[in-house]
């Protein structure tokens, strides 16, 4: 985890960039629940499933508006995280959430 912000509840996680190579950042916009570790090795991320969207449910934590519910899943287990924009990038030196955006995922169905 590379850094959380709660006054606007974003999330970015970020590779680090060595020497001549771009680091991946994934920036998690409008967060609105997380279930995480600090250190994901092997990361992929996938949309959640039943039980997973249920766990988020009942949480109590979700707003009306439209959320993504993703599945981060790693070595040791999957972390949970419900946001409102997903954006995957790279950069060049320092992470920041201002990167070279290589995928978007706006707002989901639930």
């Amino acid at each position: 985890m590379w850094r959380y912000g709660i006054g606007h509840s974003q999330l970015l996680l970020a590779s680090p960039a060595t020497g001549t190579e771009t680091g991946l950042g994934v920036h998690f916009e409008a967060d609105e629940y997380m279930r995480l570790i600090r250190t994901f090795r092997n990361l992929w991320i996938t949309t959640a499933d039943e039980q997973q969207i249920q766990e988020v449910e009942t949480s109590g934590a979700l707003t009306p508006r439209p959320l993504l519910v993703l599945a981060l899943h790693h070595d040791n287990g999957v972390g949970l995280i419900a946001c409102s924009r997903l954006r995957i990038g790279q950069f060049h030196g320092q992470p920041t959430s201002d990167f070279d955006v290589v995928q978007l995922h706006s707002t989901a169905t639930r």
